[in-house]
């Protein structure tokens, strides 16, 4: 059996942390027929769980439309759990997006319901994801606190104190993307990986190596630990993604039913 946390997350009938990693498709389109487009193909593809990538939004701005949207995605893919994400331009966003635009919409789409986890970035701060711990603390909506590094892949010690420090900031769930160089540097975020999953046991994880190289980090991260993985639907939201037929299928090999 994989490692699994001790306090998996359940939302809308999935368990983030469960036997099975979920897999995870992004939506990444720009404007509302994009985003309406992918939403519609999302009941063919099947995925456990999606990510609205509104930093990807031309009108995310525009927290009236923004919160639209998202109520337009809800009806259309039904009662698949969502993660509303707006990426920092510094990790990796499409754009850069104001914070007041960001976390007021994180703030009404979690009123609502509308979601399931929200995605803040550790380098945010204590503070700031104190203030979403807060506002989200009466629901049952999860806090991700990630980090991501499209440059390198850092050494084990750094990407274990990373996600420790997603943990002690009061992380639902903690997140990780780095970028491998080479070979080893997949194995060291396995490593660390699977070394945070025996030294915090109680939360999910979601850990991946990006690129080429770090592709089978997609497929056999849950091995070590990690609880969810993304995959590519109409469109990759980062370098390495896999169609999600296809790492659907490589999954099924290694977690049979």
């Amino acid at each position: 059996m994989r490692p699994q946390p001790k306090k998996p997350i359940k939302a809308r009938g999935k368990v983030l942390g469960g036997p099975v990693p979920l897999v995870c498709v992004p939506l990444v389109g720009r404007t509302r027929e994009e985003i309406l487009g992918e939403a519609g193909n999302i009941p063919a593809i099947e995925p456990d769980i999606i990510e609205l990538r509104v930093d990807a939004w031309e009108f995310v701005e525009e927290t009236a439309a923004s919160v639209s949207m998202i109520r337009d995605v809800r009806k259309t893919v039904g009662e698949i759990p969502v993660i509303l994400t707006c990426r920092g331009h510094w990790e990796g966003g499409f754009k850069q997006v104001s914070d007041g635009a960001k976390f007021s919409l994180y703030r009404m789409a979690a009123a609502e319901g509308l979601v399931d986890f929200l995605d803040v970035e550790l380098a945010y701060g204590d503070e700031k994801i104190r203030e979403n711990l807060a506002m989200i603390r009466e629901s049952p909506v999860s806090l991700i606190v990630s980090s991501h590094d499209f440059e390198i892949t850092p050494p084990k010690e750094v990407l274990f104190s990373t996600l420790a420090a997603q943990i002690r900031a009061g992380a639902h769930v903690a997140k990780l993307a780095a970028m491998p160089r080479n070979e080893e540097d997949v194995l060291t975020l396995l490593s660390a990986t699977l070394l945070v999953r025996r030294e915090y046991p109680d939360i999910p994880l979601i850990t991946m190596s990006m690129g080429g190289i770090g592709a089978v980090s997609r497929v056999t991260g849950g091995l070590f630990g990690s609880d969810l993985t993304f995959a590519v639907g109409s469109k990759a939201s980062a370098p390495g993604q896999i169609p999600a037929a296809d790492l659907k299928q490589c999954l099924s090999v290694l977690y049979p039913q």
